[in-house]
């Protein structure tokens, strides 16, 4: 494997700090629910507003972002979410904690989305599939050990100590980010001659067109290109289909904590290894999701959805035993996030010449979807179906996702590769904007 190129090694530590934030509360909602006096399904609301505040955020900030250099963006997106994790760890009450949440998921979605393409475009064609699956192994980093550090800390120091590690995470972020971008700026022209000598490159909408645009150098695609992009059948079937399907991982995921200690019986020392071993799961299931994504991108999300639905249908029993449970944090944790390089993949595929705003739109169906699994969960909990209940409702969800993929896979296969409306879009692959 060539040596990546170290901007991509600072989103990945960017995609941690943000991962964490988004995965840290699940090991301490028993002790902010106590905390607080609030409920499990209010201490889930703190997770589903910050999926939303990352949905919502994701495209404005995207939008914005085809006005400034990627690289001003990705700075901009890792200060504010510093800011937001500062007013939370320094928040009094429930309503402080809340806003800090949202203002740090305002910027996390676009810095996925944009890290996302951005990583993408510095590799060769063949191994996009796995560049993005890098800067995800950013995110799966952060949950192999966010939560498990989150629920280590809230058990040691407190759960406010969670979020000072968020700030901790995202002060590295920013500075290497700082470092290796301002280092990074001809190394884009290098990588943009590298592609272009590529012309076959089979990854439709990411060629010189795209590249030319990398660190600002030249005009983007327009905003116009980029909102045309989101018009096509084939990008909503596949928003759609991260949305729904991914949404059933969060269903269960926030709230197993309390299910391993009251359903399963663990004590509360267990969570921070069972945590682990869920995280270990989606480290192998990220890089197996990536690979084969590389190879087919639509049988990819068909297989990976289906085992998830599988998968959670089955953890409603498994959370009954304690050896079944251990078996099943690693599995559950391996098919959760097998599924998110080829549905991120696909979406960029389908939006063709103009993949930032798609790809962030797919980062708020990402988290769109967790936010309505969380709070289904927190529903069905707060409505007395029992803690366990949480995983068949996610395997609603998810299967969900999974017929949409299914009713949608035309819309992708059947289109030619380059769409006639977008000829007049992609330049030569000899062209340069210099």
């Amino acid at each position: 494997m060539r040596k990546l190129p170290l901007a991509i090694w600072a989103m990945v530590v960017g995609a941690f700090a943000m991962g964490a934030d988004e995965f840290i509360v699940a090991g301490v909602v028993r002790e902010i629910a106590q905390s607080l006096n609030v409920t499990i399904g209010a201490v889930g609301a703190l997770e589903s507003v910050y999926a939303l505040g990352v949905a919502i955020g994701a495209p404005v900030f995207t939008a914005l972002g085809t006005r400034f250099a990627r690289r001003s963006m990705l700075l901009t997106t890792t200060g504010v979410f510093l800011l937001g994790n500062l007013v939370s760890a320094l928040g009094p009450a429930y309503d402080t904690i809340m806003a800090g949440r949202i203002i740090s998921a305002m910027a996390h979605g676009a810095f996925l989305g944009i890290a996302a393409v951005y990583a993408a475009e510095l590799v060769d064609p063949s191994r996009k599939g796995r560049a993005v699956a890098i800067v995800f192994s950013g995110l799966t980093a952060s949950t192999v050990l966010g939560a498990p550090i989150g629920a280590a800390i809230g058990q040691a120091f407190g759960w406010r100590f969670t979020f000072w590690t968020l700030v901790v995470f995202g002060g590295i972020a920013l500075l290497g980010l700082i470092g290796s971008l301002g280092r990074r700026g001809t190394a884009d022209v290098h990588h943009e001659h590298h592609h272009d000598s590529r012309p076959g490159a089979e990854f439709e909408g990411l060629d010189a067109h795209a590249l030319a645009h990398l660190g600002g150098a030249g005009q983007g695609p327009t905003m116009r290109e980029q909102l045309a992009a989101l018009r096509r059948p084939a990008v909503w079937g596949a928003l759609l289909t991260t949305m729904l399907g991914y949404g059933g991982v969060f269903t269960s995921y926030v709230y197993l904590a309390p299910q391993i200690t009251e359903v399963t019986g663990f004590e509360a020392g267990w969570v921070t290894p069972l945590l682990l071993l869920f995280g270990i799961g989606l480290f192998l299931g990220n890089h197996l999701g990536g690979k084969l994504a590389d190879r087919a991108v639509m049988p990819t999300v068909i297989a990976t959805l289906g085992a998830l639905a599988v998968v959670l249908f089955a953890m409603t029993f498994a959370i009954e035993s304690r050896p079944a449970t251990v078996v099943m944090m690693l599995v559950f944790g391996t098919a959760a996030f097998a599924v998110v390089a080829p549905l991120q993949l696909r979406v960029m595929m389908a939006a063709g010449q103009a993949p930032d705003v798609a790809s962030a739109a797919n980062i708020s169906a990402f988290t769109l979807g967790s936010a309505i699994g969380i709070y289904l969960g927190g529903a069905a909990i707060d409505g007395g179906l029992g803690l366990s209940s949480v995983n068949w409702v996610g395997g609603l969800l998810t299967t969900a996702g999974l017929l949409t993929a299914l009713a949608t896979w035309r819309l992708v296969d059947q289109r030619p590769a380059v769409p006639a409306d977008h000829h007049h879009h992609a330049p030569p692959a000899t062209h340069h904007h210099h």
